[in-house]
């Protein structure tokens, strides 16, 4: 398999001197692996990503976590555990940390693009508002793939199958698969956007 990118070089210019949000879109369970592997052999610092506790499975957890993955409950229904998490990213802005977050909230199993959930780019833009920051980029990143690695479990979804959790012996097993050929993954980083310039004197 090969990956295609372009406009990573804009992104890193803009990352030089301002705090970027990486928003892409969600194929695949290898999105944040491409990305982040994009980054760092591009002398870049890879992001803090936001997943869902569901990836924090065995010492994978553990591993995810010290590339940089912060997870989160399915649900925000605890007042003090969202105040804690709003606390969090607001932190990471304040930092300049550069952050990413898959505003589908979950993968797409036909292709289509998903609704946007807007919970972590409102706590962004919140974060930014309290801060002092002169601004934040949001930068959108559009995966695509010739063949998808998770191909055989999305069909089975699709014919009425139960949705499987990940585990440790599901991503064992995933190694024969990336044996296979899998074609061209194609990575497009979108043109960042200035936060402070869409405020403009609302802010």
């Amino acid at each position: 398999a090969s990956i295609e990118v372009t406009g990573l070089d804009r992104v890193a210019e803009h990352a030089k001197w301002n705090p970027i949000v990486l928003v892409p879109n969600h194929r695949s369970y290898f999105d944040f692996l491409i990305v982040s592997w994009l980054f760092y052999v591009n002398y870049l610092v890879p992001p803090h990503i936001y997943a869902r506790e569901n990836m924090a499975f065995g010492p994978f957890g553990f591993i995810f976590r010290r590339c940089g993955a912060f997870f989160a409950r399915g649900k925000f229904d605890d007042a003090l555990y969202k105040e804690g998490f709003r606390s969090y990213v607001g932190y990471l802005v304040r930092e300049g940390v550069t952050q990413e977050f898959f505003i589908e909230g979950g993968r797409s199993r036909t292709g289509k693009t998903l609704n946007p959930r807007f919970g972590m780019l409102s706590w962004d833009v919140e974060a930014f508002l309290g801060s002092s920051r002169r601004d934040l980029f949001f930068v959108p990143v559009g995966l695509t793939y010739e063949r998808l690695v998770e191909e055989e479990l999305i069909v089975d979804e699709q014919r009425g199958g139960e949705k499987r959790k990940e585990s440790v012996l599901r991503l064992v097993r995933a190694r024969k698969f990336l044996q296979r050929r899998f074609g061209t993954a194609h990575v497009n980083f979108g043109e960042p956007i200035s936060l402070a310039d869409a405020l403009g004197d609302r802010r």
